[in-house]
């Protein structure tokens, strides 16, 4: 299958305006719509979409990044923003596009529709939906509307999956930056149909009380449980509301954010900001602290060249002479004072001695005798302390210093000792700290100039407004968030409440059959539901796997696995989870790999139909993920491009698999209208055969 052609009246700034597309062959399978921003190529996808699914496009519409649900923003309101702006004063009153899908050269389906306004503009809510089918040798066969459904979803895209083939690239890598769990959970249960489940347990319900009320079941309170079907059926809506502003507020916060990114690059552009220096004020008071440290640093200086460099002036052997001298002289004095500190034990040790009369000594000592004997123990005391260890000095020198003024002057000496890169590393840092007062210096001069004229303070007051807005939107989400939570808990608990009376009535009355299948019915949905994910998520994580490797730069990661819960864990060859920095660029590829995992596992081969498909992509990148997309030689793939996207390098590297060009040209008609034509087998600056 393959999208043959699209055509457009009076829908936006496409007055009238016709693409064909030729069926991928021979390895041609790309086709390049090129066009500015604002000019038209966000508005091919929107038509794909309402004109294939109508208000069944919708609910999808937010995950492939054509988020005009918001309130105020629906079915009604879009088309009536759609009607071209000159269409009511050329005096027509409708709208049409019309999407031609071929399987065969002549074997296929047209689909239609057309939407009629009033006078003002406004939609009457007539829309004529066509369904013709081509078959060699015909004219096409119209076939009822109601038909629809049933052919896109056995022969080309239904709509819970159409996210996964057509889809905004710029709006699905902003999905990416947020939680991958709710991403793939999110793509999980639009292949499995979950929706689609949900949607029959409600008619279940439905069906259940509608048979009760006629039959008068028993066994429960009849209000009680009529009251808490209408609270449950209210507090769900009431949910749903709250839901989705919290989704709108999401995206004008993500919106909002990133002016203010844009808003704080002007003004670091324009030399404001700069970290914590937002203002002419704060660089005068950086200017003053880095004055400050350079002072410090001479200072510092200083003290090297007055203070220690003199020193390093001394020949090298006197001083290593002077610090030995001053090392032997703490020792002797250290053994000095021990040997002092002991003679007080001496003179007891010989008094002692004299004075003992066991064992007695006979005959008793003479005088010369005893004095021999006292000249022996003073030479054997002070054999005690002679000779001196061989680290004191035998000469004291510096007899004028103290004990402590000895270390003291050698702690002093040891701090004197200064490298060659000190002094380098003092220099350098001085000259740093110029340099930035120097950058200062220019700053403030700019940003004199600018606040002269009231740029830069316009801009200030700009980025404060906006952060006051972004502040508030934060406090609403957090509101909003607590009540998602108390109600969501409110309809769990009545949830229960409910299935039990539910479950009483059933029991009180068996009889009643059909609220019996019924009740089989819902339960089972209830307990498929987690049982389906588990069915996919190993196919889901393989095809994903293959995907991303295709496309990333990083060779580490072995495999992709996806358990029940929707967690996704990037796994190295020996089965360790990697995490990685989750970049702009890989968010993107983890997002396209998602996608592209799922458009595979789903079992379609429809055409993939991307806008904006390679923005803020490094060209490696780009050229990984384009490669990817054409891989698939019978897959119909059609990009609309800007420039600097596929650019007219990136064509020629692809031109082989290109089959058709279009090139989208606008023009001003005045009062906010414009005009979109498109130009055949054109794009940017290439034409056919060149």
């Amino acid at each position: 299958m393959w999208i043959a052609e699209i055509e457009l009246t009076n829908f936006k700034s496409y007055i009238s305006q016709k693409f064909t597309f030729p069926k991928p062959t021979e390895g041609k399978n790309l086709i390049l719509i090129g066009g500015m921003n604002g000019y038209g190529k966000t508005t091919l996808l929107e038509a794909l979409y309402l004109c294939l699914y109508g208000k069944d496009a919708m609910p999808h519409l937010a995950r492939a990044g054509l988020d005009f649900t918001k309130k105020g923003r629906g079915y009604p309101s879009f088309l009536e923003r759609a009607l071209n702006g000159r269409a009511l004063e050329m005096r027509r009153d409708n709208m049409s596009v019309k999407v031609g899908i071929l399987s065969g050269s002549k074997e296929g389906f047209s689909i239609s529709r057309r939407w009629f306004f009033d006078k003002q503009g406004n939609w009457n809510g007539e829309e004529d939906t066509r369904l013709i089918r081509i078959s060699p040798g015909s004219y096409g066969q119209t076939m009822g509307e109601e038909r629809l459904p049933e052919i896109l979803d056995n022969h080309f895209v239904p709509a819970h999956i159409a996210p996964f083939f057509f889809f905004d690239g710029e709006e699905v890598k902003k999905l990416a930056d947020q939680n991958r769990i709710e991403q793939i959970k999110m793509g999980m249960e639009g292949l499995l149909g979950v929706v689609l489940l949900r949607g029959v347990q409600k008619r279940l319900e439905r069906y259940q009380n509608s048979i009760r009320q006629r039959n008068q079941v028993i066994g429960v309170d009849e209000q009680k449980y009529q009251e808490l079907a209408r609270k449950l059926e209210r507090d769900e809506r009431e949910l749903s509301g709250l839901k989705a502003k919290k989704e709108d507020l999401d995206h004008d916060l993500e919106g909002d954010k990133t002016r203010r990114q844009d808003l704080t690059g002007r003004i670091l552009a324009l030399g404001g900001g700069g970290g914590d220096i937002a203002s002419a004020k704060e660089i005068i008071e950086e200017q003053g602290r880095l004055k400050v440290e350079i002072g410090e640093c001479e200072k510092g200086m200083e003290e090297v060249l007055a203070d220690k460099l003199p020193f390093h002036l001394v020949h090298k052997n006197f001083t290593i002479s002077l610090k030995k001298q001053l090392n032997q002289e703490i020792a002797r004095r250290r053994w000095d004072a021990r040997k002092e500190s002991m003679a007080p034990d001496k003179e007891r040790f010989v008094i002692a001695f004299f004075n003992t009369i066991e064992p007695p000594i006979n005959p008793p000592l003479e005088n010369a005798q005893e004095g021999a004997v006292r000249t022996r123990i003073d030479a054997a005391w002070e054999s005690l302390f002679y000779p001196m260890p061989p680290d004191c000095a035998s000469i004291i020198l510096h007899d004028y210093l103290a004990d402590e003024k000895r270390e003291t002057l050698l702690q002093m000496m040891a701090d004197l000792i200064i490298g060659s890169e000190d002094i380098r590393t003092l220099i350098a840092r001085k000259e740093s700290l110029e340099h930035q007062l120097n950058e200062l210096n220019k700053r403030l001069t700019k940003i004199e100039g600018i606040d002269r004229d009231g740029t830069l303070a316009e801009l200030n007051k700009d980025l404060i407004a906006l952060n006051a807005t972004i502040d508030q939107q934060e406090r609403s989400r957090g509101d909003l968030e607590r009540q998602i939570r108390a109600l969501q808990a409110s309809i769990d608990q009545d949830r229960a409440t409910y299935n039990h009376m539910r479950e009483l009535i059933i029991k009180a009355s068996p009889a009643k059959s059909n609220i019996v299948k019924a009740e089989r019915v819902h339960k089972l949905i209830e307990e498929l539901v987690p049982c389906l994910y588990s069915l996919k998520t190993r196919q889901l994580g393989e095809a994903m796997t293959r995907a991303y490797k295709s496309l990333a730069h990083k060779t580490q990661i072995a495999r992709i696995e996806i358990d029940d819960s929707g967690a996704s864990h990037l796994l190295a060859g020996d089965g360790e989870e990697i995490r990685l920095d989750r970049s702009a660029g890989e968010n993107q590829l983890f997002a396209t790999a998602l996608l592209a995992g799922l458009a595979e596992v789903s079992g379609q081969g429809a055409p993939l139909v991307v806008d904006t498909p390679l923005a803020r992509l490094d060209s490696a990148h780009r050229h990984n993920i384009l490669k990817f997309w054409i891989g698939r030689k019978d897959r119909q793939v059609i990009l609309l491009s800007q420039d600097e996207e596929i650019d007219a390098e990136m064509f020629s590297t692809f031109r082989d698999s290109v089959c058709k060009t279009w090139l989208l040209e606008h023009s001003e008609l005045g009062r906010g209208i414009g005009k979109t034509v498109a130009k055949e087998d054109r794009y940017f600056t290439i034409e056919k055969g060149k």
